[in-house]
Order: C-alpha cells, then structure tokens, then sequence
C-alpha cells in the first residue's frame, strides 16, 4: 500500500497538528458555505434562475479556495516547521466575501 504524504515535505515538531487544524477548519467552513448555497437552490421555483447568480459565485468561490487550500498546504507545512508560518488572510477573505454575496442575494431575493 502506498502512502499519499509526501517524503520530501519535512514532519512538523508537533506531528502536523497545527497545519492538519488549519486545514480542517477551512475544509469545514467551505463545505458548510457550500451547504448553504446548495439550500439556495429551493428559491429556485419561486423566483427564478436569476435567484441561483449569487449562490453559484459563493460556491464557485469557495471550490477555489478549497483547491487552493488542499495544493498550498505542503508549503504551509514546511512554513509551520521552519516557524515562519504567516495567515491565510487571502483564503480568509474569499470566504468573507462568497458569504458576503451569499447574503446579498438572499436580502435581493427577499426585496424583490
């Protein structure tokens, strides 16, 4: 059987566990933002196809971010072991603005 991690990627002093927390928050934020834009689905019928341009940018948005995450985390790894490690405040700030849209679609879809 073979292994998925990498051999060149050093091992964290703690193991990995600060790198594999960060990572499973950003995971786990995505996918609940996702959920969300997957329930937009039900003003479907009511209001339109129009009504589907806000949640389909937070989920385009959020699958870029989750791509980006999964390929930059050997990187933060290696950041996280060397301890120069620094924010992920552009994955930040995409979440923030796909809810930010999430949100105002939904306020123009309940004024219109």
């Amino acid at each position: 059987m073979t292994s998925l991690r990498s051999e060149s990627v050093p091992r964290s002093p703690d193991g990995g566990l600060q790198s594999e927390r960060t990572s499973l928050s950003f995971v786990r934020t995505s996918l609940s933002i996702l959920g969300l834009s997957a329930a937009c689905l039900r003003w479907l019928p009511p209001f339109g196809a129009a009504s589907l341009i806000g949640p389909l940018i937070a989920a385009l948005l959020i699958i870029a971010v989750t791509i980006f995450e999964r390929r930059s985390r050997p990187a933060r790894l290696v950041q996280f072991t060397n301890e120069k490690a620094t924010p992920a405040l552009a994955m930040g700030g995409v979440l923030a603005i796909s809810l930010i849209v999430l949100s105002a679609s939904g306020l123009w879809i309940l004024l219109k």
